[in-house]
């Protein structure tokens, strides 16, 4: 078993202290900077900008952003200060960072994941923790986890939450086929299942696997729409199930029992339970393969950051007790199950870890 290692994390410790008062002023005003960014995405300015090599006056700005002049001047004097332009000669340009956050698509899909999903409810950060459920769900619908909602959000908000959960897991799932099948599987448990992207690859990868979706039945009736509509009609089975339900057992005998981003989706005590329920449906000899990014394992800070940032959506909106975890807490709840870690690989497609555990 390859063992976590604990970096440094990013010190500051070389910066100079008016680089870290700096920092801190940017902080301050966050929510602002927030804001005034995706207005100049939205409108177009920045893409108007990145457009317009030799600089743009402000005239134009103000004749492309069908705004009022008031709102493009602040906007573009907002813009200024958080970095995303500049002005020259009464020209105005954009700056590397404005063109990433305009076009990049990890950053666009994050930005409007924020927009869409938790900039409302990031304000009930303290009653959520304070309480342990999402106070900030309540901006979305009527539900006690977002999980229960996901069927009902509205169009704009379905496709920002479905681009950000599918865009951080769907370029893995390819990668890792190879690890999955050398225990040559029959049966393959896909906890979690969301709309079926992971059985989907591996029906793909083999004619012989059968495939068992497990999640809210809401969730099931995505993912059978969209299986049914690629031609796997009779190669899966769909599974409704409560993980949270102690009264009821996972039905079946499986292989391998796949979860990919589904184990932050709970609480510690819930994972320990989650597990300890897998034990009785896993055949003998057989394997559960988790799929996580851990925040301690990153390479980049801005990979840490987000993922760090992620765990206050969990609280604020999706559950109110879940998170993305350090590793080492995710490994001390694998022990407290019962489970041994049989093999452990960092740094798959970058950012994640592939944990395969047996009993």
């Amino acid at each position: 078993m390859e063992k976590t290692k604990k970096e440094s994390f990013f010190k500051d410790k070389d910066y100079h202290a008016f680089t870290a008062l700096e920092k801190a002023h940017f902080l301050s005003f966050a929510p602002y900077a927030f804001q005034a960014s995706v207005l100049l995405r939205d409108y177009g300015i920045l893409t108007l900008l990145q457009q317009q090599n030799e600089g743009t006056p402000l005239s134009k700005l103000n004749e492309e952003a069908n705004i009022s002049p008031y709102g493009v001047r602040i906007l573009v004097e907002a813009g200024i200060g958080i970095g995303l332009l500049y002005e020259e000669n009464e020209l105005y340009f954009i700056t590397k960072t404005g063109m990433m956050f305009n076009t990049d698509k990890m950053v666009v899909i994050n930005t409007n994941f924020m927009r869409d999903i938790c900039y409302e409810g990031a304000g009930k950060l303290k009653e959520s923790i304070e309480t342990g459920r999402p106070a900030g769900l309540a901006f979305l619908g009527n539900w006690n986890t977002l999980y229960e909602g996901l069927s009902k959000l509205n169009p704009l908000q379905t496709k920002s939450w479905f681009e950000f959960d599918h865009y951080y897991s769907d370029f893995v799932f390819p990668q890792v086929m190879p690890a999955i099948f050398e225990y040559n599987p029959s049966k393959i448990l896909d906890i979690g299942a969301n709309t079926g992207k992971f059985s989907r690859q591996c029906l793909l990868h083999s004619k012989e696997i059968e495939m068992y979706l497990l999640d809210l039945p809401g969730q099931l009736a995505l993912a059978d729409t969209a299986l049914t509509a690629e031609g796997f009609e009779g190669r899966y089975h769909l599974v409704p199930h409560n993980l949270l339900d102690n009264s009821i057992t996972i039905p079946g005998m499986y292989d391998i029992i796949w979860m990919s981003q589904c184990l932050d989706c709970f609480a510690d005590d819930e994972i320990v339970g989650i597990l300890i329920k897998c034990k009785s449906a896993l055949k003998e000899g057989g394997k559960v393969i988790i799929n996580e990014t851990f925040w301690d394992q990153q390479p980049f800070h801005a990979s840490m950051y987000s993922l760090q940032m992620t765990s206050l959506y969990f609280s604020t909106i999706a559950n109110g007790n879940s998170q993305m975890y350090d590793s080492r807490v995710f490994l001390q709840l694998v022990a407290k199950a019962g489970f041994k870690v049989e093999h452990i690989k960092h740094n798959v497609a970058t950012t994640h870890t592939l944990v395969t555990l047996g009993l």
